[in-house]
């Protein structure tokens, strides 16, 4: 911590007096000859002890101490007096927390002693309110990380019931299966929906993006397959879970297809998807699929068909030639359930 003064005196042959003594101990001390220029010398740079003269020109002391106990806390006052009066200085002491108090007339050096050892004080309370503000701050982080969990955890008890019902549907086929594909394929399908719906943001107001963005993901690597989104419509306020159902199932028909498709090097399957604001809460999502695949896998094709009836409101799935169309429609509103 700087070592240094800020004097308050109007009175220039005081000041020199003052400066040059402590300019021997190695103490810097700057001269103010107002309250409202120390203020401004205290707000440039570190203080560690305020010195006033109690005859202040242009502020009640009061006041000044008001200021440097709000804005300056680590720094210590002391304050020089020209007569000695016993309530006066109880009052200092009693009402405005000044350290030390010097009467006229002063002897300089003997001063000095004392105003180092407001200095020292003056490190102390700094160490303090530093300890202070930290523990102050720990607190204000400890206060934000419990919010965050909080909120997390309101999030996971909003889509408990939807989580519960898919794993439901992921335990129940796991039983029929026996070899460790089956199971793997359980265990990532199930940990994208649940990190969809718990902690991943969705973005509403850019959804078909979100949905090319996805497919570009899950078909990294793979040639032959493309995505056309039209015109993507989410009503005004839609709800979040239900962007996330809609997404995850989409997800769904793209990973079958790719499942179902593994030995087809060649194969090409073209996706698009559109959707319609029906009413003001009710959207219809189209997903059309064009391009045949050389097997079905019974796991998965009962799941997506069990997953479909599960998220959308109402659905038709419609096979014509290699086209496999999936008509679904959704209540996205505040109101949807």
């Amino acid at each position: 911590m700087a070592r240094n003064i800020v004097y308050i005196q109007a009175n220039d042959k005081i000041a020199q007096s003052f400066k040059e003594t402590f300019r021997e101990r190695n103490v810097e001390l700057t001269v103010a000859k107002s309250a409202a220029e120390a203020l401004d010398i205290m707000g440039k740079q570190e203080v560690g002890l305020l010195l006033v003269d109690i005859n202040i020109p242009d502020m009640r002391l009061s006041q000044l101490v008001e200021i440097c106990s709000r804005d300056y806390p680590t720094v210590i006052l002391n304050v020089c007096v020209d007569v000695l009066n016993s309530l006066l200085i109880t009052k200092l002491v009693n009402r405005h927390a000044i350290h030390k108090i010097f009467v006229a007339p002063w002897d300089v050096r003997e001063m000095v002693e004392e105003i180092e050892e407001s200095l020292d004080a003056a490190e102390i309370s700094r160490e303090q309110v530093l300890h202070e503000k930290k523990i102050l701050q720990e607190n204000e982080d400890f206060q934000n990380t419990l919010k965050s969990l909080k909120d997390a955890l309101k999030k996971q008890q909003f889509s408990y019931g939807k989580i519960r019902a898919i794993t439901d549907l992921f335990f129940e086929h796991a039983l029929s299966l026996t070899d460790g594909r089956g199971m793997a394929q359980i265990k990532q399908i199930f940990d994208v929906y649940l990190r969809m719906q718990t902690t991943e943001t969705v973005d509403t107001g850019d959804f078909a993006g979100v949905l090319a963005s996805d497919f570009e993901k899950l078909t990294q690597g793979r040639s032959g397959f493309t995505l056309s989104a039209g015109s993507i419509a989410l009503p005004d306020g839609a709800v979040k879970v239900k962007a996330v159902n809609i997404r995850f199932l989409f997800w769904l028909i793209v990973y079958k297809t790719l499942c179902e498709s593994m030995n087809q090097e060649a194969a090409v399957f073209d996706f698009a998807v559109s959707s319609s604001v029906t009413n003001e809460t009710e959207t219809e999502f189209v997903i059309k699929r064009r391009g045949s695949t050389e097997k079905k896998i019974p796991f998965l094709e009962q799941y997506l068909l069990e997953t479909i009836h599960l998220f959308a409101d109402s659905d038709a799935i419609t096979q014509e030639a290699e086209e496999t169309t999936y008509r679904m429609t959704f209540q996205l509103g505040r109101n949807a359930s």
